[in-house]
């Protein structure tokens, strides 16, 4: 099989349609046509449908089968050229990496600046955020090098330093009789209405195992404390349970109240990796990372 069929054809897979497919590949659309039938031939499947009365073309149940490990191929293929040239010393190094929102304060710029500073051959690097569930998805598709993110379901195969924490904070508003404070109890909120973080959130195994769920009033239907602190802003009697991030400091009429019963480092964010061979430059990346002293957030607000 020609790479460049496979090429052809993991493309086409992504953008389903033949005229803009070729054009992206600076082809022909015909060579592409040419280049589709002959795998098709080659493998004795067909891996593209039209649907009927449309020009928009589907992969089959068969090509979605196929596409799923060609990709994969492709991409440790272009790792391993990376390697290669790293090695030979043809191009500068570069790291993908992807991040949590609330990990990119200043203390993460300075790491990441002082990372290329001590670096013989300066690196390149491509950040991306998302939410962990995201990021975690796309480090096992290959996308990215490592993640800064909390820990999920299913991904015990993955590398896990943890660097870095966030306590769980109140968040009321400036006009709120409990702003006057700099701390408070989990057992003073029984009973009252309190906005939190849902079920789906990467904070939900700590949210069950560490709050006393029975006995508080829990509105459980947010996925990040900025949404959670536009609603404490617009009414002094709204407060909320949210992992405090230097995001929250864009939000003047919310004071953050700490949780005297809950440990400080309450949501665990780690530096994730696959465990496979890896670019000396990203295996420089994890190492240093790792060993770097990332501070407690709320001293540095």
């Amino acid at each position: 099989m020609r790479l460049d069929y496979l090429r052809y054809f993991d493309h086409l897979a992504e953008v389903l349609n033949y005229t803009r497919a070729a054009e992206d590949l600076f082809i022909a659309q015909p060579t592409l046509s040419v280049a589709i039938k002959r795998m098709e031939k080659e493998l004795g499947i067909k891996l593209f449908q039209r649907s009927e009365g449309s020009t928009r073309i589907e992969l089959t149940e068969m090509g979605k089968a196929y596409h799923e490990y060609v990709a994969l191929a492709l991409k440790d293929l272009d790792k391993g050229l990376r390697i290669a040239r790293e090695i030979q010393g043809e191009m500068n190094s570069s790291v993908r990496v992807g991040t949590i929102y609330a990990m990119q304060g200043r203390f993460w710029s300075e790491a990441i600046e002082s990372f290329i500073s001590s670096s013989q051959v300066k690196p390149q690097i491509a950040i991306e955020q998302a939410f962990s569930p995201e990021l975690t998805q796309r480090l096992r598709k290959g996308d990215i090098d490592v993640a800064f993110c909390s820990r999920v379901e299913g991904c015990d195969d993955f590398n896990h330093v943890l660097v870095w924490s966030q306590p769980l904070v109140l968040g009321v508003h400036k006009d709120s009789p409990l702003a006057k404070r700099k701390s408070i109890n989990l057992s003073e909120l029984g009973g009252k209405e309190v906005l939190t973080y849902s079920s789906s959130s990467p904070t939900d195994s700590s949210i069950t195992k560490l709050l006393p769920l029975d006995s508080m009033n829990l509105r459980r239907e947010y996925a990040d404390e900025i949404t959670m602190c536009s609603l404490v802003t617009s009414s002094k009697d709204k407060m909320a349970l949210f992992c405090y991030s230097f995001l929250v400091s864009a939000f003047q009429d919310v004071v953050c109240l700490r949780i005297n019963d809950l440990p400080a480092d309450f949501h665990k964010v780690y530096l994730t990796s696959r465990r496979e061979t890896h670019p000396k430059v990203v295996d420089d990346f994890i190492e240093f990372m790792s060993a770097y002293r990332f501070p407690n957030i709320m001293s540095q607000e």
